[in-house]
């Protein structure tokens, strides 16, 4: 029976979120793929609609020139910038002949909202009835789906329509949701929430990825009060905008917090399994060895602390992104609710805003407790490997410089030695030339072994005497000439 329920009027709006800047490229830098949102809704979707607008889509944004992208183009000072040539308004499409003669017809708005890039891409059909499966028509081959758009953020799709033929709202809510994703989305696109909106019903629909990229965040608003698009003016289609945008960025900045908790609590389990490591080095018996392996720990550990800091400071980050985004939804919420009228209900869009501030918030926070006790832990242990490293350190210079004063000992021991031998062997060479020079005189006159001091004494003994004599008064002739010289020139 699903198949036989009609929708009058229907119109589908894209809003994909796609950063421009790259906080992690430095402020206000360009991202690598900043230019990919324009050029996937000029190819992809151009391309499934025959759509020439949207194919030469870049000759007409500001952020392009002569064909490639040129963000200097824009204008840097203000938040929100109109990127459209020439006065930023909305560029509507010739329509587009379907089968059975039916006219598509559509616009694409384009803004920049501060550091994202967003667009409001609306394909409806006009006084025209179809049938709930026809939806297919406004996805051919899913290219209004995140996997072919592949906005950084995330996106979300509005199908707006008047109940022609049906059996309740949320029914032909389901069935207009399950027609228009197909087989395109890899996950179950299901039923979350709904409200009421300018009097007609209104129901949220959520794939739930972890990944925000991946992830169908999808709206169906169902006319029940005939003048509901009368409230609904260009100035809530911003607001509404703004909301979808800071909805994005908390949805996506909360699952990168995912991401980098779990890479901290892995770069955690890595530095507990180096502790044991500092038990065995303790136990090292050769120092020069056990300063060795502290030293290799020590720049090991210290090389995980820094990529555990840098997640802990992207944790606080996205910390202050979700407060930010969160004030910035309850803001433009609050306007929103300025716009409507009696017995609406926005309490589903309230509910996201109270998830983000209470549980998005408070798990980074459970998150950063957790993470800033395992610091405390391993800043602890590394200030006690640096000491260990000083204590070491110390106490081989000093091994070192006792090992250094008995070499010099024993080295001086060995000058002591050598010089007794010289001195030995210099006194036996002169002593042996002295008796040389006189043994002649021996000869010539032989010494009478019986002593008679009153003669003069033999010449033999004599030249003996006297060169001892010389050789001591030489000697300290030489001794006072160095002595002299090292006080005349030191070194």
């Amino acid at each position: 029976m699903s198949q036989e329920w009609q929708i009058k009027n229907p119109s589908i709006s894209l809003y994909p979120f796609h950063l421009r800047d790259d906080r992690d490229e430095g402020y206000k830098q360009v991202a690598k793929n900043a230019q990919h949102l324009w050029e996937n809704l000029a190819d992809n979707v151009g391309k499934e609609f025959n759509i020439n607008e949207l194919n030469s889509l870049r000759d007409k944004l500001i952020c392009y020139k002569n064909g490639v992208y040129y963000p200097d183009g824009e204008r840097e000072n203000l938040t929100q910038v109109k990127l459209l040539i020439p006065d930023g308004k909305p560029l509507n499409f010739q329509p587009i002949t379907q089968p059975d003669n039916q006219k598509l017809e559509g616009s694409i708005y384009a803004l920049r909202l501060q550091d994202t890039y967003t667009a409001d891409l609306t394909f409806y059909y006009k006084n025209l009835t179809i049938k709930v499966a026809d939806l297919t028509r406004l996805n051919p081959e899913g290219c209004l789906l995140q996997n072919a758009i592949k906005p950084s953020l995330g996106q979300t799709l509005l199908l707006y329509a008047e109940p022609a033929f049906y059996d309740t709202y949320r029914k032909l809510a389901d069935e207009s949701v399950k027609a228009f994703v197909q087989d395109k989305q890899p996950a179950s696109v299901d039923f979350r929430a709904e409200g009421k909106l300018f009097g007609s019903p209104i129901f949220e629909y959520d794939s739930r990825e972890d990944d925000a990229r991946q992830r169908c965040h999808f709206l169906v608003w169902l006319q029940e009060n005939p003048r509901t698009l009368e409230f609904a003016t260009s100035t809530f289609n911003f607001y509404l905008m703004n909301l979808l945008c800071s909805r994005a960025k908390i949805v996506f900045v909360y699952g990168e917090a995912r991401k980098k908790y779990r890479k901290a609590q892995q770069i955690v389990g890595e530095l507990e399994k180096k502790l044991p490591e500092l038990r065995a080095i303790e136990s090292e018996q050769n120092r020069q060895v056990k300063l060795q392996k502290l030293k290799e720990l020590l720049a090991e550990v210290h090389t995980k602390m820094l990529a555990f800091a840098q997640q802990m400071r992207s944790l606080q980050e996205d910390r202050n992104t979700i407060d930010t985004n969160a004030e910035n939804y309850g803001k433009e919420l609050t306007r929103i609710r300025c716009l409507c009228i009696p017995g609406d209900n926005l309490d589903f869009w309230q509910r996201f805003l109270d998830l983000a501030e209470d549980k998005y918030r408070r798990q980074i926070e459970i998150d950063l407790n957790y993470l800033i006790a395992s610091q405390n832990l391993f800043q602890q242990s590394i200030s006690t490997v640096r000491g260990m490293v000083e204590i070491e350190q110390v106490e081989l210079e000093r091994e070192q410089m006792e090992l250094y004063k008995q070499q010099e000992e024993r080295e001086k021991k060995g000058d002591r030695q050598l010089e007794n031998i010289i001195f030995f062997v210099g006194t036996a060479i002169g002593g042996g030339q002295i008796f040389s020079a006189a043994y002649p005189l021996i000869k010539d006159k032989p010494i009478k072994w019986q002593p008679d001091f009153s003669l003069p004494l033999h010449p033999f003994v004599a030249t003996i005497l006297w060169s001892l004599l010389f050789g001591l008064l030489f000697g300290l002739l030489m001794l006072a000439l160095a002595v002299w010289v090292r006080k005349t020139f030191p070194r």
